[in-house]
């Protein structure tokens, strides 16, 4: 073979090496975001979803405003009556589930979940779910431990994506064939961490766990069926990357990741996201027998890193996150929720991520066999 020749294979074959890597870096790392005004595929889902980022943001503040919602304070009854209040127009039904918390010698504390319903009348059941209540210490921080912390990402953006979400699909609810449940859940947040308790005594999940066991109370169960739970627990935080939470279902995992893909989040949606087990809301209705799935961050070693802290307020919440988050929800429930769709996240394709994948995979078999071909008749031709 001439040297030219030799040249010329050795330049194609890095071209070739070249370009897969690069297209292979763009689908698992590029940080794509997007809005509904502005989105980079111009996408008809993205330009049919209607969450606003500014609505969200702004029920975050009114959280804040209240003070810290802690069980056994003036506070936390205020932010329960509005959220009951905000939920009278954009949903159907409104229930509150009452419990009690007593631990020991330790006094009584009156604690609520709050329901609302849309379209109650439907036999398939979507539950959203958030816990509202506030972390009582800042274990994390590295001054005022035992005062409470503001909660602005941990309790309070799960409510406002829940709250807005509520908006939205209400507003179209009659394209919906299912019914949804938003269910704000309290005594989320007051377990054992780093030596404190949040509340003395208390367990993590303990109005989850509540609710489920008392669950019959709040729907047929001859009737009605439930589709699955999704549940948000740190949604509006900077840099926002979903793990994998142990426990989720594996179809609703991929649909919903899939859905973010669509959108151009990539790097909120990672192909390989890191799987982490973690006590959660989700774990009662797991083991109730719901398909779940946890949307939360590694809140441990990643890159949000105000978790149980005072500086988990207003300044470290990304309008851009709770966004992403919204319109990944909405885009789901489009596909698999309204009339006439005819799919089921339990039997779907494989997610867009690995079609990808796929399709760089074979451009670069492809351009191997290329090169390898070409590279063999230049041989031939270099013995003749």
């Amino acid at each position: 073979m001439k040297p030219k020749s030799k040249k010329i294979l050795r330049a194609l074959f890095i071209s070739i090496v070249f370009l897969g890597l690069n297209i292979e870096g763009f689908i698992s790392q590029s940080n794509v975001k997007l809005s509904s005004n502005d989105s980079l595929f111009e996408t008809s889902a993205a330009r049919t979803l209607f969450f606003n980022e500014t609505t969200a943001y702004n029920y975050i503040e009114t959280q804040l405003n209240f003070g810290p919602r802690v069980p056994g304070t003036l506070s936390h009854g205020e932010c329960a009556d509005w959220i009951r209040e905000e939920l009278v127009d954009i949903t159907d039904n409104i229930m509150t589930h009452n419990f009690t918390i007593q631990k020991y010698s330790e006094p009584s504390y009156q604690c609520q979940n709050i329901l609302g319903k849309i379209n109650p009348t439907k036999e398939n059941i979507v539950i959203f779910g958030a816990h509202w209540d506030s972390r009582n210490v800042a274990e994390k921080d590295t001054e005022n431990q035992r005062s409470p912390i503001p909660g602005a990402n941990d309790g309070g953006s799960g409510v406002a994506v829940l709250m807005e979400l509520a908006r939205v699909l209400y507003a179209y609810k009659d394209e919906l064939d299912c019914q949804v449940w938003f269910l704000f859940i309290d005594a989320e947040d007051q377990g054992y961490s780093r030596g404190l308790y949040g509340l003395e005594g208390w367990y993590w999940v303990e109005g989850s766990l509540a609710f489920v066991n008392e669950i019959d109370n709040y729907y047929n169960s001859s009737a009605e069926i439930f589709e699955c739970f999704i549940l948000l627990d740190m949604v509006g935080g900077s840099n926002l990357q979903f793990i994998k939470e142990s426990r989720s279902d594996e179809a609703l995992h991929d649909s919903i990741f899939d859905e973010g893909v669509k959108l151009g989040y990539y790097e909120v949606f990672p192909s390989r996201p890191k799987v982490m087990a973690i006590t959660d809301d989700h774990v009662a209705f797991d083991n109730f027998g719901i398909s779940v799935i946890d949307l939360i961050i590694d809140f441990v070693e990643g890159d949000w890193t105000y978790h149980h802290t005072h500086s988990d307020d207003l300044s470290n919440i990304d309008i851009e996150s709770l966004l992403i988050t919204g319109l990944t929800l909405e885009s789901f429930m489009k596909t698999y929720y309204t009339l006439n769709q005819n799919k089921d996240w339990r039997n779907t394709d494989l997610p867009t991520s690995v079609y990808l994948s796929i399709t760089v995979s074979s451009l670069f078999i492809v351009g191997l066999m290329v090169y390898l071909i070409l590279k063999r008749k230049l041989k031939s031709k270099s013995t003749n």
